[in-house]
């Protein structure tokens, strides 16, 4: 991926679609590139990402004005680094609604960010509308349609996407552990996995983490 700092945004407009996962691998494909990546979790308050990733988490509610200042605030006065926003279903169009409204996406790229939105596409139809309204959004920079093979999706294959294969439920169970890391994985702790997990997480990772590289290059 590029150089210059990037506010990456994972969204979409259905639940349970991989989106949290999609997060998790962005997060650590960054690590392994050697970047810093900060990641502020909006889904209060469960906010899954922290158990993946303690210490470089924020968690905010977007539910609430604090909230909402509290994610925008993060990233303005800290420009320099990656930063990742992991945004539930349930507050996709406000999100974009106060980025809109309160210019934040302007700001942002006079700090020297870019924006690059992640956007699984569900098979319901309703989710590839939803995605080309995100995409045409002014001020970003480049966006990403994501396939989950495992949930379906709208998306035409006929065009480009992220696509993240399928995955064995027993394999899919592990990685939800939060003591489970991917990086780690990728860096030869298997952490319990039988052989056929292994090749199987193996397999799913080289082509993620692959496209990923290609993205923007």
């Amino acid at each position: 991926m590029a150089n210059a700092s990037t506010v990456y945004i994972t969204a979409s407009d259905e639940n349970r679609n991989g989106k949290t996962l999609l997060a998790r691998l962005l997060s650590d494909y960054l690590l392994l590139d050697g970047k810093d990546p900060f990641i502020i979790d909006t889904d209060a308050p469960d906010g899954p990402l922290r158990q993946f990733f303690p210490g470089r988490t924020a968690l905010a509610d977007f539910a609430t004005m604090q909230g909402q200042m509290k994610v925008f605030d993060t990233i303005l006065g800290a420009p320099g680094r990656d930063y990742i926003v992991d945004l539930p279903a349930r507050h996709l169009w406000e999100f974009f609604k106060a980025v809109e409204e309160l210019h934040v996406f302007e700001e942002a790229k006079k700090a020297g960010f870019r924006i690059v939105v992640f956007f699984v596409v569900d098979r319901v139809a309703a989710s590839l509308k939803a995605a080309k309204v995100i995409y045409e959004q002014e001020g970003i920079d480049l966006f990403v349609a994501v396939r989950n093979e495992n949930v379906g999706s709208s998306w035409p294959t006929e065009e480009s996407a992220l696509v993240l294969p399928a995955l064995p439920r027993d394999v899919a169970v592990a990685i939800s552990e939060k003591r489970f890391s991917l990086r780690n994985f990728v860096l030869g702790d298997e952490q319990g996995l039988e052989d056929s997990g292994k090749l199987a997480l193996n397999s799913f990772l080289y082509d993620v983490l692959g496209s990923l590289n290609t993205i923007d290059s």
